[in-house]
This record gives structure tokens, sequence and C-alpha cells, in this order.
């Protein structure tokens, strides 16, 4: 979902070599974390990887509760982080965030200084680190290992409902899950709405985020459309 961040490096991935893939990348996040290694496990794909017989990259979805339960000193430090390093990153971007809410903003600093302890342990990362994404290149893995091409793999962390719905994908070569996207945000944005893959909807120009649930983003679509 990040597009084509590492384009010198990462190719396309062959559907046989997504679920290696991602038990290689998983097994690697568990060794960098091992006190994360469970919460980890819960990562899974979403868009259209493993649904069409090549991928351009792999989104990996995971539930907030299993990144962190509450920011505190115990739960962060499972990241090998200490709470104090992690409140002064959060203070420094709140401070310019214009309209991140608390909670984006200390996630964003959550997310920033695991891929720094990513990038410590020999991972390739690119683009923006934000409240919902990091960005990584992995070695694509076929049944007998790694080979030698490489693919993005990007974190999509949120509510795990919400995202398996925001970035659905079933497969079919002439309708990308872009265009699905582009299209539901054309139809809040033509109510007076913001959509948002991690946060939900909102009314235009407001921070507060309205609607959290494909039930109810369902329910106003069909509310407003028929």
């Amino acid at each position: 979902m990040g597009g084509n961040i590492f384009k010198d490096k990462a190719t396309s991935i062959s559907k046989d070599r997504i679920e290696p893939t991602i038990k290689a990348y998983k097994d690697m996040l568990g060794k960098i974390f091992p006190m994360k290694a469970h919460s980890i496990s819960f990562f899974e794909p979403v868009g259209s990887a493993g649904k069409k017989p090549t991928s351009g990259d792999i989104d990996l979805a995971i539930d907030n509760m299993h990144i962190v339960r509450s920011f505190t000193g115990s739960e962060i430090l499972k990241w090998s982080i200490e709470w104090d390093d992690w409140n002064d990153l959060y203070t420094q971007i709140h401070k310019r965030a214009r309209t991140a809410t608390y909670q984006m903003s200390k996630m964003r600093a959550l997310l920033t200084l695991i891929s720094e302890k990513l990038a410590e342990n020999g991972v390739e990362l690119g683009g923006n680190i934000t409240a919902g994404n990091i960005f990584t290149c992995f070695p694509q893995h076929d049944e007998n290992g790694p080979t030698e091409d490489f693919v993005q793999i990007d974190w999509m962390v949120g509510d795990i409902d919400w995202l398996r719905w925001s970035y659905y994908s079933h497969g079919e070569t002439n309708l990308k899950g872009l265009h699905r996207t582009q299209f539901i945000v054309a139809l809040f944005a033509e109510i007076g709405y913001t959509f948002n893959h991690f946060c939900g909807i909102k009314k235009q120009k407001t921070s507060e985020w309205l609607i959290t649930s494909p039930e109810e983003a369902l329910e106003m679509l069909t509310e407003h459309y028929g």
C-alpha cells in the first residue's frame, strides 16, 4: 500500500512465495523482539497478496492491541524500548502535529522506535513512519528458504476489523484495491466526510473519528446512496 518504495531492489512476488515469505518475516521479527513473538504471530495479509498470481508487495495488518495494550513502561519495554525514550519522542511528535490525535501521536512514536530497532538488526526500511505504517524490504522465500529476490512488506496497524475491510481486495486483475479505495474516498467526500484506512471516517475539517466499524460505514453509504 506504500507504493513501490524500494523500486531499485524489491520486485513482485509470486503467489507460491507469499506464505513462506510471511512465515520467515514473522520468525525474523520474533527473534528481534522475543517478548512480542506471540503478538507478532497475529500479523495477517490484507489486500491482494496471495489472491493473484503475482503481487507487487505484501501488506501485513495487525490490531493495535497486539502492538501495545497501553502506553506504560512495562508494555513498551516488551519492544526493548525505554519508556523515557518513547515519551520524549511522543512529546516532540504531538507538538508538531496539526490534526493527529494523542493516540495517533503515541503510536507513531512507538512505531518510529520499533523501526529503529529493525534497522539496528539489518532490516531495510523506507518511506515515512506513520501512526499505522512501517515500510520494509525483505528477502522473498520459497519452500527451500530465502531466494535472491526481495519484496516490500508493509505494516498496517489499527483496528483489525477496519483494516480487513478498508484494505480488502478480491484479487481481480481489472479492479485493483487502489481503485476500490479511490471510489470509497470519493463517496464519502461527496457527503462531507473523510475516509482513512487506519482510523475510520470523520466529518471534513474535524478531528473526531465518528465511524470506526465496517458496518457503520456501510450503513452511512446505504443511507445516502441507497
